[in-house]
């Protein structure tokens, strides 16, 4: 039996379908010893209430502990009301809004470190390459790679800067998928030169630059690999982590989308994107799915159907990532 774990609730990140947390989900939390909670619009709209529950969670669990949001820009923005205005990543890129950018961003991070947050779940790497219906839309800074990388390096920068850490995705790239991830299984007819020549492009950079945390995403790569990139070794260990040199924390795209269910329905699912290296597992507001595929997964562990060196590599790599948290 492999006892490296008797759970394997420090590598999730889960969330709640309520306002704020029930006594069962805080006991799900403590009792698993889970890495952080991801942030949805519910649970922003007042910023107060949340700010207090966070402190009081943050000091019940007595070790480092994430808690992640999706605070792009645009349409992408879990805080609203009251809050520093961050436009759409394409309203700045396009126009070259490079000082704009840095002002309103700065704002943004200082006010998301000021309520507790710890992780932005940011920049967006994809390359926009196809139509205004494209599931990206406003979300890519650009089609061009040279432009995306000066945004991105601008974004981890500010968030360091402002104690916060971030989050490169959605890796390996959905500017030429079709498909919506929430919805579906994106795919793309693309080649691994494809991928090599254009959308690793500005992963590469950012891993040089230091990016702490990479998100892989739902995709069908015929062209590459029979397993999706989600539970592709190919993909993530092999050109993330090996390729690229990637040395930091890879988290999921959040694993109860519907892309995520097209590629297993079952609770093997998060072991399976775990043993081809991904090293937080990030789960939607079903907390009764995550309880169900943590549950698998720690059977996985006892099974041996996990082995001892990635669990060792991962809990490294989590551990280095934790110890970066200011907040």
């Amino acid at each position: 039996m492999n006892t490296f774990y008797n759970s394997g609730g420090r590598f999730f990140i889960v969330s709640f379908a309520e306002d704020t947390p029930t006594d069962e989900a805080l006991h799900f939390i403590e009792d698993n010893k889970i890495a952080g909670v991801i942030l949805f619009a519910n649970h922003c709209r007042d910023s107060k209430s949340l700010k207090h529950w966070l402190a009081d969670l943050k000091k019940s669990v007595h070790r480092p502990f994430i808690v992640a949001v999706d605070q792009e820009g645009g349409r992408v923005r879990r805080f609203r009301r009251n809050f520093p205005l961050l436009e759409s990543p394409r309203y700045y890129g396009y126009h070259d809004r490079i000082d704009e950018y840095r002002s309103d961003l700065a704002r943004t991070c200082e006010k998301l470190y000021e309520i507790g947050i710890n992780l932005n779940l940011a920049p967006t790497l994809d390359l926009f390459d196809s139509g205004e219906k494209h599931v990206l839309d406003t979300r890519t800074f650009s089609d061009d790679v040279n432009t995306v990388i000066k945004f991105a390096e601008i974004t981890m920068s500010i968030h360091h800067e402002q104690g916060l850490c971030c989050c490169a995705k959605h890796f390996p790239g959905l500017g030429r998928t079709t498909g919506d991830p929430h919805q579906v299984l994106s795919a793309a007819d693309l080649t691994e030169k494809d991928f090599f020549d254009r959308e690793l492009k500005p992963y590469g950079e950012m891993v040089k630059s230091g990016i702490e945390s990479v998100m892989v995403t739902h995709i069908s790569l015929p062209k590459i690999d029979d397993a999706p990139s989600l539970i592709s070794s190919r993909i993530i260990s092999g050109w993330l982590k090996d390729e690229l040199g990637f040395k930091g924390a890879v988290i999921t795209d959040d694993l109860l989308m519907e892309g995520a269910g097209q590629i297993d329905p079952t609770p093997s699912l998060a072991g399976k994107s775990f043993n081809a290296g991904a090293d937080f597992l990030l789960f939607g507001q079903k907390l009764k799915k995550a309880d169900e595929m943590l549950e698998r997964f720690s059977q996985m562990i006892e099974e041996n159907l996990i082995s001892g060196d990635r669990l060792a590599d991962a809990k490294s790599r989590t551990d280095v990532f934790l110890k970066l948290l200011q907040n």
